[in-house]
């Protein structure tokens, strides 16, 4: 009997985005990232580090772990924000990150301090 084989979801796709912006801030190309990750005990190839960055490959806790160490971040912050009744979440708000004051007090984007997260704002 073949194992069920369960699609990989919208968790797993946000973290190949954010772990594909992280390392690309970094410059890190891929290779560097695999050879990084197996330095750290979590042998990932090349080709498997685009993959989980596309949303092609499965991405475990051990996984996550080790793409936050090699990326110098925690690991929740490769995580989507959990909504709330009040609507979504601010993820690097959540996580303890920070902005710089002259960015949210203006109009456009905003990077966080912490993780390198683009968030768009809006004018009320």
């Amino acid at each position: 009997m073949e194992p069920t084989r369960h699609p990989l979801g919208d968790t797993t796709r946000h973290v190949g985005r954010i772990v594909r912006d992280l390392r690309e801030r970094q410059g890190i190309s891929t290779t560097a990232m695999a050879q990084r990750l197996t330095a750290l005990g979590r042998r990932i190839s090349q080709s498997g580090v685009t993959r989980l960055e596309t949303g092609q490959r499965r991405i475990d806790v051990d996984d996550l772990a080790a793409l936050a160490a090699v990326l110098g971040v925690h690991p929740a912050a490769l995580l989507p924000a959990a909504p709330t009744p009040e609507g979504p979440a601010d993820a690097c708000a959540l996580h303890g990150h920070s902005y710089d004051s002259h960015e949210i007090s203006g109009p456009g984007p905003r990077v966080c301090n912490d993780c390198g997260h683009t968030e768009e704002t809006t004018e009320d």
